[in-house]
């Protein structure tokens, strides 16, 4: 086991004395007690609460989504959420396309033409550069 001096070094060691030792290594002592010292008190571990210090409501409340099941959802437009808005929200038809039955998505077009056309464009301007 460890001899009389060896043991009272030990003793004197803690875990501050350790931590030092391995931020500044310079001084050749490492830890040799590696145990962490028994928690005395904790505000955790009893019946005591932190001071919050946040506010219990936030300032800016958000609308609810009121028109659609999704009301976990966050709010679109139209009370509804976002999946549910550009399924059933939009009443506008498309009037640049040959697709005027169906709905309007973008600059006068549904959404198929407005995507076609987007990557159409978006491929030119690549061959071009």
């Amino acid at each position: 086991m460890l001899s009389g001096k060896d043991s009272q070094e030990v003793s004197n060691n803690t875990v501050f004395t350790n931590m030092m030792s391995i931020l500044k290594p310079s001084n050749g002592f490492w830890p040799i007690n590696l145990d962490l010292p028994y928690p005395v008190y904790s505000a955790l571990s009893s019946d005591e609460k932190l001071p919050s210090i946040f506010e219990s409501e936030p300032k800016k409340r958000c609308k609810k989504v009121t028109a659609c099941p999704h009301f976990l959802r966050k709010h679109y437009a139209k009370n509804m959420c976002n999946n549910c808005y550009h399924k059933l929200g939009r009443d506008k038809s498309a009037w640049e396309c040959e697709h005027i039955n169906r709905k309007h998505y973008a600059k006068g077009l549904c959404q198929m033409c407005y995507l076609k056309n987007y990557n159409f464009s978006k491929h030119l301007n690549v061959v071009r550069n």
